[in-house]
């Protein structure tokens, strides 16, 4: 079938209409092809039935763990997506398909993600009582608290590859035993918990083989497609102004109306001009933004035609620290309104087309409601989940007979939810943001006694004392029902996906205004969802139209679908050739010495300009010297080499993959030298240096994968691997690019992929390219963007061309190319091990700006960290008198106290007795440290956030004086996820569960965890 060419430019919404819907239904039959074709090929996979999470009477339900191995998790069930899995047994013969569902994987959600097992798939098995087999009755790790391999002499391991070595990884269970549900809803008193000091490990011995068997999902297409007919079509039913804003987007001209945000949210700007603003929480940070992001918030926001605003932003621009910082904004007043909700603050959408992002996005927004002191609602929902679709199909036969039925059923979620919070073992609070199903029980806890005394009532007498039903009654399924629709209608800030947003989710959620972040990830008629289902005062589309394109399955050569080429055109990357997009964000805050400059003159026009302190890093600087030690001593400007290995063994096939053996041993000899120098650091904190591995290949991914492994545990946790489409958004002071193939491809030189690709180094890079591909046919005259960023490279005074031919745009000198010699990987002692104790990190090469920048923001961080503790303090007194007093006391000081107090480089310790309400008085003591910062002493806890931005959150130690005695700080929880043991909890709280003791806690939202 001949493929069509891409239209910029649509002449009318019914040409734009007709053909994304037809490239649409053609990119979903080929996916069912597609998936026919995985199902009939039976690929198996390792796997660990590691226990039985839940047991009724008529079926169980069991926590497995896949290995995707070689044939990669394109093979394996989606979440959101349903699937069968069966048991392949060595003579040949399987057990019967049973119901297999994608949910989070428990290891990561307690907050080892650092973890191998908390990155394997982990799968919820559900097995009808009908259909037991006995290779169900051994699982690792026993229901009853025991392991049937807990008594074997010898350690077990997890061996992720079966032709490699075992590594041992063992997760410990060390919490007490505790009572929990084993069977439904309807039993409380069976236990799920391991016994004390129980240690979990998985060995080859325990490998089982599964066979999956794909579904193709129809929700993604459904919605995109229910997004465009109702806008244009038979099923027509959105408002003018929905329709107004459709037609500018298809044609991006002639706009029927546009908005100015200020008028319905004057404070945006107004709040500006308050005397004291700028030394407020929000003004400091306001302060904090860059001139192109001050320049997009003050003026980003009116005119906007039809209501639509896109502002596109290049790497390490700080678009979501600046989206963020805009919804606090809006969100910091009151808005005008009509009707019952007159006092409440704007309400915001947050659409992103991708499930990991989601979570990111959502507890971000909850660390930054917390610093602010912004009691808001947040919830993150990544789908309804297949519980949802499922009850709706037990439950249909008595909705039939009642003749009446709610829009969707919550009731599994709900039930779920009431196991995990009743068992004794309540999620404890983090910063972490909550699941719709945890909002909906929050909401019930706090009015289970007034407005929702119902379903009180109607757990306590009917549901619990009877026996386990598949049919759940329509009166409860309703009170469920009004439940959620109250907390949706409620929330102040939802992160979502684009099909969850689609699914019976407008009528429950109003926003005042919606943000689709990385849009151009995302196909047209996906970003239809957000104007087709939502009606805001504004649709702001976000994210880099040079990096990322929608993903088309069916696009590339032998394609049968005609539009596929068009499918893969973003509205933004329309925008930006229509020439309608007034701002964008294009200060780099991530690469030092001038690495932006290549990608901004390729692809950005040379507009790309960094933000970094244009000072000498004393980490950049020893990057260079690494790198001209590398290449025998000569200068090394930009810290960037293109390597040509001599004597190199070339690229290795594997199916429609490759690697390159001798570019994967020249790359881990070098990350083990990095790893082991003390000086390789962070250029903005006093942090070891990170090294990201990238290549467009997943059999080079996969074959760096397995070399990291062998690595120690302390240096796994600094560098990983990654395909490059999957790299947009991480970061590392490092980076490789393997590019491994002897022959350039269309597929390498997209320009997408490498702006993405070479946009991901804060410090260095290093590009592996084979010495035969730039004698090749492909890359002397089709290799585009290959042969620039290659020239550009080189070492001479002609300049190269930009994008759009512009010979100023891009300099020559943008890096080093050089030929070395390959690494021997058959040689013993090629590559020296890397100790398992880690280096220390050598701080004496600060220099005065490095000391000065570390004390100015420690002491920075030190005081709003003292602010938002004092604040504490007053909320956590009873008596009103104490209350008076003591926020007389922290909370009224001048502002002349405030510049004394923030000239002073140390932080403000406060220890606060427990059991100080009911009082008469409290007696206080501030612990003030000197001009220098002690580090022994400084209670601050220091934690890196991942995405475009990088911030930290630290917390002092807060005390009472006591008699003159001055007590321990006590450990305040931290607001961030972090790797490792859980953290323990303010003012003697229960330390929360570790290890896969709390699978328990976590029954209920297995399923109801699956994204659409």
């Amino acid at each position: 079938m001949m493929e069509v060419s891409p239209i910029y430019s649509f002449s009318s919404v019914a040409e734009f209409a007709r053909i994304h819907k037809a490239g649409t239904e053609n990119e979903f039959l080929q996916d069912a092809r597609l998936i026919d074709e995985i199902n009939a090929q039976g690929f198996k996979f390792d796997a660990w039935l590691i226990t039985r999470i839940r047991q009724t009477t008529k079926r169980s339900e069991y926590l497995l763990l896949v290995q995707p191995g070689s044939h990669g998790e394109g093979k394996m069930p989606s979440q959101g997506a349903g699937g069968k899995v069966r048991v392949a047994f060595a003579d040949g013969t399987f057990s019967a398909y049973w119901d297999v569902a994608r949910i989070e994987n428990p290891v990561a959600l307690l907050g080892s993600s650092s973890s191998p097992l908390g990155k394997l798939p982990a799968y919820k098995v559900t097995v009808p009582t009908a259909q037991y087999h006995e290779v169900l009755d051994k699982p690792i790790f026993a229901s009853t608290g025991s392991s049937p391999s807990s008594t074997a002499a010898s350690p077990t391991h997890l061996s992720p590859e079966a032709s490699s070595s075992p590594t041992k990884n063992s997760l410990d269970s060390s919490a007490v035993n505790r009572p929990g549900p084993d069977r439904d809803f309807h039993d409380h008193k069976s236990t799920l918990y391991p016994a004390p000091g129980l240690s979990l490990e998985l060995n080859p011995i325990d490998v089982i083989k599964v066979n999956f068997h794909l579904f193709a999902s129809e929700s993604t297409k459904d919605s995109e497609i229910g997004a465009l007919e109702s806008l244009y079509g038979r099923h027509q039913n959105a408002t003018d102004r929905q329709l107004d804003a459709f037609s500018y987007f298809v044609t991006l001209k002639n706009p029927a109306f546009v908005v100015n945000v200020y008028e319905q949210l004057p404070h945006m700007k107004k709040a500006l001009d308050r005397p004291g603003w700028h030394n407020t929480s929000l003004g400091k940070r306001f302060q904090m933004l860059n001139a192109q992001q001050k320049e997009a918030y003050l003026h980003g926001f009116e005119h906007l035609p039809c209501g639509i605003c896109i502002l596109p932003g290049g790497p390490g621009a700080g678009k979501t620290h600046f989206n963020l910082f805009t919804i606090a904004m809006a969100q910091s007043e009151p808005m005008a309104r009509l009707g019952k909700r007159q006092n409440d603050s704007a309400k915001v959408l947050f659409i992103v087309d991708m499930n990991s992002p989601v979570d990111d996005v959502a507890n971000r927004m909850v660390r930054l409601y917390q610093d602010l002191g912004m009691k808001k609602s947040i919830i993150r929902m990544k789908g309804w989940g297949s519980e949802v679709r499922r009850s709706d199909k037990l439950n249909q036969a008595e909705d039939a007979a009642a003749g009446e039925i709610v829009n969707v059923d919550f009731t599994n979620q709900f039930l779920a939810t009431v196991k995990e919070m009743t068992t004794g073992n309540p999620p404890t609070a983090t910063c972490k943001a909550p699941s719709l199903d945890e909002a909906a029980w929050k909401r019930y806890e706090e009015y289970q006694d007034t407005q929702y005394e119902s379903i009180k009532k109607y757990m306590d007498e009917e549901l619990f004392g009877k026996e386990e039903s598949l049919v759940v009654p329509l009166r409860f399924r309703n009170l469920v029902y009004s439940l959620y629709r109250d907390t949706l209608a409620d929330a102040d800030f939802i992160a979502t996906t684009p099909v969850a947003a689609a699914n019976h989710f407008k009528g429950m959620f109003k926003p005042d205004l919606v943000f689709f972040d990385e849009s151009p990830h995302a196909r047209e008629l996906c970003n239809l969802i957000a104007i087709a289902n939502f009606n805001p005062i504004v649709w702001i589309f976000c994210g880099d139209h040079r990096q990322t394109v929608p993903y088309v399955g069916s696009a590339g050569s032998g394609s049968e679908n005609p539009y596929a080429r068009q499918m893969q055109v973003s509205m933004m990357e329309r925008a930006a050739r229509a020439g309608v997009i007034r701002h964008e964000l294009l200060i780099n805050h991530r690469a030092y010495g001038n690495l932006h400059r290549l990608a901004s003159g390729l692809w950005y026009d040379g507009r790309m300009v960094s933000g970094t302190a244009q000072t000498t890093n004393r980490p950049l600087v020893h990057v260079r010297n690494y790198l001209s030690r590398t290449i025998g001593s000569k200068p090394c400007g930009v810290p960037r080499l293109v390597v040509h290995l001599k004597g190199s063994v070339g690229e290795k096939v594997e199916g429609t993959s490759c690697w390159n053996p001798s570019h994967t041993a020249w790359v881990m000899a070098r990350v083990k030298e990095l790893l082991a120098d003390q000086h390789f650091r962070k250029p903005d904190r006093m942090e070891p240096g990170t090294i990201l591995i990238i290549s467009p290949y997943k059999s080079a991914f996969h074959h760096y994968k397995k070399e990291l492994k062998k690595l120690p545990q302390w240096a796994q946790k600094r560098v990983e691997a990654r395909t490059v489409d999957v790299s947009q958004g991480h970061e590392a002071e490092f980076v490789f690019l393997d590019l491994s193939k002897d022959r350039s491809t269309d597929f390498l030189d997209d320009p997408n992929r490498l702006c993405v690709a070479l946009t991901r180094a804060r410090l260095g890079e290093v590009v592996m390219m084979s010495g035969n591909m730039i004698y090749s046919d492909h890359f002397n005259n089709r290799s585009k963007h290959l042969r620039r960023m290659y020239a550009a490279c080189i070492d001479r005074s002609t300049p190269a061309t930009s994008e759009n031919g512009n010979e100023n745009g891009l300099l020559a000198g943008n890096g080093h190319v050089v030929w070395l010699y390959a690494e021997n990987a058959e040689s013993e002692g090629w590559s020296t091990p890397l100790s398992e104790d880690r280096p220390t990190m050598a701080y004496d090469d600060l220099d005065e700006i490095d000391q000065s920048a570390l004390l100015h923001r420690t002491a920075t961080e030190a005081l709003a960290a003292q602010q938002k503790r004092n604040e504490a303090f007053y909320r956590r007194s009873t008596t009103r008198k104490i209350n008076q007093e003591a926020y007389n006391w922290l909370m009224g000081m001048e502002a002349d106290d405030v510049q004394e107090k923030n000239s002073v480089q140390g932080e403000e310790c406060v220890q606060e007795e427990d059991g100080v309400q009911g009082k008469e008085g409290v007696e206080e003591n501030n612990v003030v440290q000197g001009q220098g910062i002690d580090q022994k002493q400084e209670c601050i806890v220091e934690k890196e956030t991942e995405g475009d931005e990088r911030s930290s959150d630290r917390k002092g130690c807060v005390g009472v004086k006591d008699h003159g005695q001055e007590k321990n700080c006590v450990k305040e929880m931290e607001c961030t996820e972090k790797e490792g043991p859980a953290v323990e909890v303010e003012m003697g709280s229960e330390t929360s569960i570790e290890g896969l003791a709390l699978l328990a806690c976590y029954i209920g939202r297995l399923g109801s965890s699956l994204a659409d």
